[in-house]
């Protein structure tokens, strides 16, 4: 390129100094044709001269031309030793031995994203997502203390903090194989006491639209909220009812796809109802069915639970959710993200000395869990709202329990309008929890403002909630188990 540039810039002198003769070959010319000069001789050589002069006229307007592309060359070709990016892929790939163009191609498609040429030829490919929740939280008692079932007095607190419930640094793409890819999700926060760790991680395969297989560790497929991403809730996070009720994260295997147009499922067969970070010599040969099947007859719902598509018909989609769990010995590490232990309806969790009977702690037992959703948008309107059944049987402990079975029920609901479309929305929700020992529930009402119109990628929330007997407790959602009073959460939330 530096010998072109060269070459260039002599050209550019070249013509300048031809420009400079030409100026002065018409000042002598102009002063030798005066007045007094003869009239003869005029009309003898009058013909030659003129024919000069237009040719040297013609000359320079090309000269002139010449020197202007090549004056807008070289300022280009400047322009690209200092950017790398001005230069002709084709021709560099060419001259480094590559009969075609670059073969991986860096953009942006709802991601960063690294891809090739040819799919075929080369099929590996990376996208990069970032999630981040940076939240206000503040509560304020209204009681000073709980008890549990087992009769432990614990104290309610008052709260006034900033945290991060929830980062994570997304890698996924293909490898190998046209139709295999792989997933991994890093999670960092400030709400348990590992700030960094691997959240899900998995490899697939696509098969075709109604089949994928996947292998890893991912979200146990119990509830429909659950299963909808923390970034797509209506709130800051899901409802107090979610949280006491659903599974958590396991490793297994488990399918997906949509075999009729509209209709979803996503089955899975893991290691227990929440294993996350449970270390091997701590499983068991027991293992965890769940699986969830959800309808949109009506169109395409959308990701979310708000109307931000702005659907002028209206769209429904509508589902359930089975899981049943055969468990053994203490639940998964209660400080890893994501987990959510079992607990009866007052909150106790029940694997804790004396939850059942005095001194003795649960050693067996199943669960089955049954949930039911709807959900509906139009219009900027969204209503939905999800009803769980859950028992507790089969109970063994290390000494005889009063009984052999637990049930409890109870579900959320959930309205949002968008005051102004596809931006600002007011919503309002309540959760609640029912059981044998103790009901417990919410009554919240909130704000969203869409920052980037129409689109869920920087969302900002306002969340005021009620809170009465709390049963949950979750480290990213703020519940506490025996809570009662106000709970203020103000959230930022990015994703791209």
């Amino acid at each position: 390129m530096a010998g072109r540039m060269h070459r260039l810039w002599a050209f550019g002198l070249s013509a300048a100094i031809l420009t400079l003769a030409w100026q002065a070959f018409d000042s002598r010319v102009r002063a030798q044709a005066t007045p007094s000069s003869p009239v003869a001789s005029v009309t003898t050589a009058g013909a030659s001269v003129e024919d000069r002069l237009r040719d040297l006229e013609e000359q320079h307007s090309a000269l002139v031309e010449q020197n202007r592309r090549l004056s807008l060359e070289v300022e280009q070709l400047s322009k690209g030793l200092r950017d790398e990016t001005a230069f002709d892929s084709h021709e560099y790939a060419a001259h480094d031995g590559y009969a075609g163009p670059s073969r991986f191609v860096a953009d942006y498609d709802e991601g960063f994203v690294i891809v090739p040429g040819d799919r075929d030829e080369t099929p590996f490919s990376l996208k990069f997502n970032n999630q981040n929740q940076f939240r206000y939280t503040g509560f304020a008692r209204d009681v000073t203390t709980w008890t549990d079932s087992a009769g432990v007095v614990s104290p309610v607190t008052d709260r006034s903090n900033f945290e991060i419930p929830r980062g994570r640094a997304i890698f996924s793409g293909n490898a190998l194989l046209p139709g295999l890819t792989y997933w991994l999700s890093i999670d960092y926060n400030t709400v348990t006491t590992r700030p960094i760790g691997f959240r899900g991680y998995s490899s697939s395969y696509l098969f075709n639209r109604g089949l994928e297989i996947h292998v890893g560790q991912n979200k146990v497929p119990g509830s429909r909220q659950w299963l909808v991403s923390s970034v797509y809730q209506l709130g800051p996070d899901r409802s107090l009812a979610t949280t006491f009720f659903r599974p958590s994260l396991s490793q297994g295997i488990w399918a997906t796809g949509e075999p009729l147009e509209g209709l979803h499922y996503y089955a899975m067969l893991s290691n227990g109802f929440n294993t996350l970070n449970t270390p091997p010599s701590l499983l068991d040969n027991r293992m965890c069915w769940s699986g969830s099947l959800w309808w949109e007859p009506w169109g395409e719902f959308g990701k979310t639970y708000s109307d931000l598509e702005w659907h002028n018909d209206p769209v429904l989609r509508c589902g359930t959710s089975l899981t049943y769990s055969a468990e053994q010995g203490q639940q998964g590490d209660p400080n890893s993200p994501e987990n959510a232990e079992l607990r009866l309806s007052d909150g106790t969790v029940i694997t804790d000395i004396g939850a059942f009977s005095p001194g003795i702690t649960l050693q067996e037992y199943q669960i089955g869990l049954a949930a039911f959703d709807m959900s509906i948008k139009h219009r900027g309107l969204s209503l939905s709202g999800e009803f769980y059944l859950q028992e507790l049987f089969g109970l063994h402990g290390n000494g005889p329990l009063p009984t052999q079975s637990t049930f409890a029920f109870g579900g959320f609901a959930q309205v949002g309008y968008f005051l102004i479309p596809r931006q600002f929305e007011a919503y309002g929700r309540t959760s609640h929890v029912r059981g044998a020992y103790g009901t417990g529930g919410e009554y919240a009402a909130g704000l969203n403002w869409y920052v980037l119109p129409g689109k869920s990628n920087l969302l900002f929330t306002f969340d005021a909630a009620w809170i009465n007997h709390s049963p949950a407790d979750q480290n990213r959602t703020d519940y506490r188990a025996g809570d009662t009073g106000l709970l203020l959460r103000t959230q930022i939330q990015s994703y791209f």
